[in-house]
């Protein structure tokens, strides 16, 4: 047989029709048929699979399918990644850098020691062989003599106007010699205490020596420092106004005999007399 004639068998073979029945097993009844030659059978699978090897191109194509079998980004989706990289470690670098402000400025506020960042152990020859001197000389005297005369340090102030915290009687005045940063002002009991400029709350929680205590920060390096107060009106991260309560006049920590407000007013780290600024009189 030459091999058009199997060419042509084929054919004719494929064109046959063939029947397809379901039957019940039991009764042998007949359910279903159809009656498909063995080319239209495979037909229908060439455009069955047609189908489906282009809706999975698609899908891989114009959704996110992409990512499982391994296709790399675009340039634009690997720029925005890294930007967002870089953003999020300056927010980290940023967020470090402002809790280690705020917790060395809570041990200035909280007198409270450093630790040295020298360290006692340096291999430096310079430290190890320096030799201390005692002996006061010409310009030590002069300082010394100006510090006690002025009893503070000069600062320049860019406010015209503070709000007094509270109005009572100074109990205990600011004493730069005696470590005493502040005035203590004798008021009622639960009277409400004041923020003096307007700032961000930047502490406000409870110690054991100065019991509830709340930190305003202020524009231009100022700082308001409220202590033993009963409770707080308000929490870290709040914006306060000039005059705004914030807190109410107490009796807690272990500094403290009787109710009354410790008040400490700080510009760029330097502690100022309140009383040069404020009149806490009734």
């Amino acid at each position: 047989m030459s091999f058009s004639e199997r060419i042509k068998n084929f054919l004719s073979r494929s064109r046959e029709k063939h029947k397809l029945s379901f039957t019940n097993d039991t009764t042998y009844d007949e359910k279903w048929s159809l009656r498909v030659s063995s080319m239209n059978l495979w037909m229908l699978l060439v455009l069955y699979s047609i189908v489906l090897i282009i809706t999975v191109i698609m899908l891989i194509k114009f959704t996110g399918m992409s990512s499982i079998f391994g296709e790399g980004s675009s340039p634009i989706q690997t720029e925005q990644v890294n930007e967002n990289r870089s953003n999020l470690d300056s927010l980290k670098k940023q967020a470090e850098s402002t809790q280690m402000y705020l917790d060395d400025l809570k041990r200035i506020l909280l007198d409270q020691p450093f630790d040295d960042s020298l360290g006692s152990g340096t291999n430096d020859s310079i430290f190890r062989n320096y030799q201390a001197n005692f002996q006061k000389s010409e310009e030590d005297s002069l300082l010394r003599i100006k510090v006690e005369n002025e009893g503070k340090p000069k600062v320049n102030l860019e406010y015209d106007f503070f709000f007094a915290p509270v109005k009572g009687t100074i109990s205990k005045s600011f004493n730069y010699q005696t470590r005493h940063y502040g005035v203590d002002i004798v008021t009622e009991s639960e009277a409400p205490i004041k923020s003096c400029l307007e700032g961000t709350v930047i502490y406000a929680s409870w110690t054991p020596d100065d019991g509830e205590l709340i930190m305003v920060q202020h524009n231009n390096g100022f700082i308001s420092v409220y202590k033993h107060c009963s409770s707080l009106l308000k929490k870290l991260g709040d914006r306060v106004q000039s005059g705004d309560p914030i807190g109410l006049v107490g009796n807690s920590g272990k500094h403290t005999t009787g109710p009354h407000l410790h008040f400490e007013l700080w510009k760029s780290g330097v502690p100022l007399n309140p009383q040069d600024f404020i009149n806490f009189n009734k």
